[in-house]
């Protein structure tokens, strides 16, 4: 049982040394190009951008509209 919880954390530390790790942040508010700005200022110093995408969202009865910005980077 040891060698094979050895095994398996040799692999998983060698398998991500390499590895760029990506992230993401997601903010939200009523306008679009606020909540963008928001997930925006979320990504870490030096990451590069790889991208954003917004959803929208009804709000109640009135029909107010509701942005989901999301920014990825790596």
């Amino acid at each position: 049982m040891k060698a094979i919880f050895s095994v398996a954390t040799a692999v998983i530390v060698l398998g991500t040394g390499g590895v760029a790790l990506a992230g993401s942040a997601t903010q939200e508010a009523m306008d679009e190009d606020i909540a963008t700005n928001r997930a925006l200022s979320k990504v870490p110093q030096g990451k590069k951008v790889t991208g954003t995408s917004c959803t929208s969202i009804e709000i109640g009865m009135g029909g107010e509209t509701s942005y989901r910005c999301t920014a990825t980077w790596e």
